[in-house]
């Protein structure tokens, strides 16, 4: 019997080990060609210089836009979870942000339900709230490939890799659409899994609640998600349309700072590569490094934008939307648990 188990594991096993590392290898080995194409031909001393060489209007002005970026971040957040003010809505926003970059998940999610707990907001409503505001963000940023690549066709040619981003993005969005719109209308598919869930937690601990318990949480989740998103389901879907504009519309800001001479192509280009890209800040970092490389490599080959001034303002960007909001989102973190503790 015990000899038999290894076996046994082997054949459930859905992916072969070997094809697992090849697929690894793969993914380095095209990271580590795209990389090298951007850093090939970059003068770094002119990078360091444009960095450095920032005017103070110009760092008000991304401030700014950093502060308008984090209000569409949370616009979700406030629309979907009742009794949230926008303000606290950010707060939560740019504190989970903060700890999504520098811990694992799911410490931000864990920091998030803190946070709304101490703000006196209803379980089920903060559940409900983050789920649906977490499952629309990813809508959104799988769906943006298609409409940069639409955007692009009708402003300037069909371009094949534009193509299949939105093809291979565009239908994971797709499926993640249908499948949250499924739960939303699937009341008894919720109770059939509660009762599921009540007696599997029964059997590890037969103290824990039974399975009308976990039916009766699963349909009001449930049904209370399908409430708000009737209500406020179509304001939350415009702001992450509008997200992803803003957050294009930051990178051609931080690439424009750094010297690089804007017009109508340009910016059209710029907007519709990082679109296309957009799913790539879903890795860790923000993709650092895949992203940056794939996006230089869109916008060189169909423009003259020199890859220096590229890197440069991509480097401004990350500052903007990644170290800035580390260091507000940790020190929020730290007046928060100084204000919950001395309550």
């Amino acid at each position: 019997m015990a000899e038999s188990l290894p076996t046994h594991r082997a054949a459930r096993r859905k992916i072969p080990k070997p094809l697992v590392r090849l697929i690894r290898l793969v993914l380095i080995a095209v990271t580590a060609w795209l990389l090298l194409r951007l850093l090939r031909g970059v003068d770094w001393g002119e990078v360091g210089y444009a960095l450095t060489h920032l005017s103070w209007w110009q760092i008000a002005v991304l401030l700014v836009a950093m502060v308008i970026r984090r209000s569409v971040l949370a616009a979700p957040l406030a629309l979907l979870i009742a009794g949230l003010s926008y303000l606290r809505a950010m707060v939560s926003d740019v504190a989970a942000a903060a700890v999504a970059t520098i811990a694992p998940s799911p410490g931000d999610v864990v920091l998030r339900l803190a946070m709304l707990r101490s703000w006196g907001i209803n379980a089920t409503d903060a559940a409900s709230g983050l789920t649906l505001a977490t499952t629309l963000f990813y809508v959104a940023r799988l769906a943006a490939p298609v409409f940069g690549f639409l955007i692009f066709w009708a402003a300037r040619d069909f371009y094949g890799p534009f193509a299949w981003s939105a093809l291979i993005f565009g239908a994971g969005s797709a499926v993640l659409l249908g499948g949250l719109l499924y739960a939303l209308r699937a009341e008894r598919t919720a109770a059939t899994i509660g009762r599921l869930l009540g007696r599997l937690f029964q059997r590890v601990r037969p103290s824990s609640a039974g399975p009308a318990a976990w039916e009766e949480r699963l349909v009001s989740f449930q049904s209370h998600s399908a409430g708000r998103m009737r209500q406020r389901g179509s304001l939350t879907v415009l702001s992450q349309l509008i997200l992803i504009l803003v957050e294009a519309g930051v990178l051609v800001l931080c690439v424009g700072f750094v010297g690089v001479q804007l017009d109508s192509t340009a910016v059209i280009l710029m907007i519709c590569s990082f679109m296309v890209v957009y799913p790539l800040t879903g890795l860790p970092l923000m993709g650092a490094g895949v992203l940056d490389a794939t996006y230089a490599a869109f916008v060189s080959d169909h423009s003259a934008i020199e890859a220096t001034d590229l890197v440069a303002g991509l480097l401004v960007w990350r500052v903007a939307v990644q170290l800035v909001p580390v260091i507000v989102g940790l020190a929020t973190v730290l007046v928060w648990r100084r204000l919950t503790w001395n309550r």
